[in-house]
């Protein structure tokens, strides 16, 4: 059997790290996620409320977000995509209905690199719950000035 990685909380090229579940749509309603999910949101957004970093401007869609920032101080993404995933994994039929609906489901890891390189690791079976669910994947990585 192959050795994965193993977890590392201190993740050394790892500034800060966290990660987001995102469904989004402008005809969405965020309790109707959470129905469907049986999972409470971190955060919901509502079409037509203010904007609350941009004076004068409204929300074009609606949101859902299960996010762990505040909630883990791990700097390894993968404890975050554990946490996350551990609260949806057996939900396919659940997200076959956001997909049906042309609903935006995504998944980001925000990843502050500390030194300028390196970067998260993603294990096998992370992979295998995103497919099966099939959640994109993306990251948000910022990089320290390299002089």
């Amino acid at each position: 059997m192959r050795l994965q990685t193993p977890y590392d909380e201190q993740y050394a090229t790892c500034s800060s790290t966290h990660a987001w579940l995102r469904i989004m749509d402008a005809a969405l309603d965020p309790d109707e996620i959470s129905k469907i999910l049986e999972v409470s949101p971190s955060k919901v957004q509502r079409r037509g409320e203010p904007h609350p970093r941009k004076p004068g401007k409204a929300y074009s869609k609606s949101g859902w977000f299960l996010a762990t920032e505040g909630v883990l101080e791990s700097k390894d993404a993968r404890h975050h995509l554990d946490w996350i995933l551990e609260l949806v994994k057996n939900k396919r039929d659940a997200f076959q209905i956001l997909h049906t609906r042309g609903y935006l489901v995504d998944l980001c890891v925000f990843w502050d690199s500390a030194n300028g390189h390196g970067g998260p690791t993603i294990s096998p079976s992370q992979m295998k719950i995103l497919s099966e669910l099939e959640i994109e994947l993306w990251f948000d990585v910022y990089l320290q000035d390299s002089e």
